[in-house]
């Protein structure tokens, strides 16, 4: 969606990626295995439907006893400056399940970030001096 002045866009894995997901146990691993169904959607009742920019589903091979299925819906949004900012809500809403965990709990980047965290720590000083009986 966008307008003239913003670009909203919401996404997720597309075929391919859910298949490699497998690789990362995101998805159970037979799933790998679908991968050449992908390029023939005439042999699969599954896949990603992206609804002609209305929207989009997702229809996922059944899951047996005890398999799970990470899959992140994302949205981002910016504002339209220009051409060469055109594909930074579409990379931005197509990280893994694995990547936006690593995301979450990383360590602070910024320096705003860092100081705060330190200022939260206990502080340890080794006081250093003469020894006296």
């Amino acid at each position: 969606m966008e307008d003239e002045a913003f670009r909203l866009t919401v996404g997720g894995s597309d075929e391919e990626a859910i298949c490699s997901a497998a690789d990362k146990g995101e998805v159970p691993r037979r799933w790998a295995a679908l991968i050449d169904e992908v390029h023939d959607q005439s042999a699969t009742a599954w896949g990603v439907d992206y609804g002609d920019l209305h929207g989009m589903s997702w229809t996922l091979p059944s899951l047996k006893a005890g398999e799970h299925c990470e899959l992140p819906v994302v949205a981002a949004w910016a504002p339209t400056t220009g051409a060469e900012d055109s594909a930074k809500t579409w990379y931005a809403v197509m990280p893994s399940p694995t990547m936006l965990q690593r995301q979450v709990t990383a360590e602070p980047t910024t320096r705003a970030e860092r100081l705060k965290r330190a200022e939260d720590r206990p502080v340890h000083r080794r006081i250093e001096g003469e020894a006296t009986s």
